[in-house]
């Protein structure tokens, strides 16, 4: 199976032959995958809705997989158990608030799990202050990029993560040190954000008086210097 850039970046972060659970399966392509490019044993796919675990179902079916991957519905990581030998979990495509709270409703569980790859859809910076709060490192981090959008994929352990500036859980602490392909486009795609956003406050009746144009603003100078400091070399 073919996965499309971002299930891709995912799926690059999962150890090959590893037990994987995947939360907000959807219609099951990255199980697929799993168990067919990454020499994995049992993927466990779990779906919230019925309606939505009958469409993983199908797909699992037309890949003559059931023997590796097991469609199961439940409430993110509570849909898990102990036996079923979890080893890599991985949370895509949902929002970063959802992530965290299938994190916090699962927490005395997470430390059984060798790996956490998350894909939140936005607020990857609040997923990232979870992690490092609760005794997680990250360990590898990719952008990827599907037409206009950019994505933020997390490979989080246990383990200290420091974190020297709180600008750097909006970036991604790896994404800045291993210098991610994408880092420089991406940075400019988020400082157009910000002048976006504060141009729009601009026009309304409070302008700069705004809490919101004071934040994004102070957002804003220091991504350009860090954007700045990564043209440099430094």
């Amino acid at each position: 199976m073919k996965l499309k850039p971002r299930l891709a970046a995912v799926a690059s972060l999962v150890p090959s032959a590893s037990v994987v659970a995947d939360i907000g399966t959807d219609h099951a392509f990255l199980p697929v995958y799993l168990v067919q490019d990454k020499a994995c044993p049992k993927v466990i796919a779990v779906e919230k809705s019925e309606l939505n675990s009958r469409l993983a179902q199908e797909t699992v079916n037309l890949f003559n997989v059931n023997h590796k991957v097991e469609v199961r519905v439940g409430d993110g990581l509570l849909a898990l158990d102990e036996k079923d030998g979890v080893e890599i979990v991985v949370i895509a495509g949902l929002g970063g608030k959802t992530v965290c709270r299938m994190l916090i409703a699962a927490a005395g569980r997470l430390g059984s799990y060798k790996r956490l790859v998350l894909q939140p859809m936005g607020d990857a910076a609040l997923v990232r202050r979870w992690l490092a709060g609760h005794g997680f490192r990250f360990v590898r981090e990719k952008l990827v990029q599907e037409k206009d959008h950019y994505y933020e994929v997390i490979a989080a352990e246990k383990g200290h993560q420091a974190v020297d500036e709180p600008i750097f859980l909006e970036i991604g602490p790896m994404l800045l040190k291993d210098r991610d392909p994408l880092l420089v486009p991406w940075l400019r795609h988020k400082l157009e954000h910000y002048e976006k956003a504060m141009k729009g406050l601009l026009r309304s009746r409070n302008g700069k008086e705004d809490p919101r144009w004071r934040y994004f603003n102070f957002q804003y100078d220091r991504l350009k210097g860090v954007l700045e400091d990564v043209c440099r070399g430094e």
